[in-house]
């Protein structure tokens, strides 16, 4: 009886270790892709820290993971894996863009999960009840006019060093209805509309397949451009 456990117990082990293994080997995901190569290498595709990529003259892949994202340029033959010379580069990139945001550079949005007043496109959200209202500066006090379904309409003050605002919970967030965003000095409204997700994915990986998966680009760009970048690579 305590064998037929102990064998039970190694059995689920090492079902555990092997689920484990092939979630770790898809630690990879193409967000970017251009070139002849495209079609084999769609953005939204996993692939296996193991993988070998072939790229064609022309080509131009950028891959993300849990840490960084990485642009490859064919031709040649590449490592799904980063390298460490890569990891030294992305870590130089960081200083010289920590570098150019404190030369006076407009901030990244902060969360892929905000809603940029400047971008119009679908916006991913799992809870509205936390939904925010994000402006790359925050130097002077606005006001925004949201336009909603029905002919609803909202309107929220915006105070001066403040990057950030809730969205108005007196104006209901419906999955696909389009939204028209307008504040004071802007040019033209935009126009957003929302993709309700059951839950927020919790890593970078699996948010950048979600974003891809419902067409929230801008948002995707966000989340690209948020991860630290290493140096674009080409084959040796």
């Amino acid at each position: 009886m305590i064998a037929r456990s102990m064998k039970m117990t190694l059995v689920s082990v090492g079902a555990s270790l092997l689920l484990g293994a092939t979630s770790a080997a898809a630690a990879v995901v193409v967000v970017r892709s251009t070139g002849p190569s495209a079609k084999s290498y769609p953005a939204g595709k996993t692939l296996a820290d193991t993988a070998k990529i072939e790229l064609q003259a022309g080509d131009s892949l950028t891959l993300l993971t849990a840490k960084s994202t990485r642009t490859l340029r064919g031709p040649g033959t590449f490592s799904a894996a980063s390298s460490g010379r890569a990891q030294l580069a992305m870590a130089a990139n960081r200083r010289s863009r920590f570098g150019a945001l404190r030369a006076g550079d407009l901030p990244e949005n902060p969360s892929p999960w905000d809603v940029d007043v400047q971008s119009s496109g679908k916006v991913c959200i799992a809870d509205p009840a936390k939904l925010m209202l994000w402006r790359p500066t925050a130097d002077e006090a606005t006001t925004v006019t949201l336009k909603g379904p029905g002919g609803t309409e909202q309107t929220v003050d915006w105070a001066a060093g403040r990057l950030t605002v809730p969205w108005p919970a007196t104006l209901p967030v419906v999955d696909g209805a389009q939204y028209e965003l307008d504040w004071s000095g802007a040019s033209e409204p935009t126009s957003v509309s929302f993709v309700t997700l059951a839950a927020t994915p919790t890593d970078p990986v699996g948010a950048a397949q979600t974003l891809i998966e419902k067409g929230c680009d801008k948002q995707l760009d966000s989340l690209v451009d948020g991860l630290g970048k290493e140096a674009p690579e080409t084959a040796n």
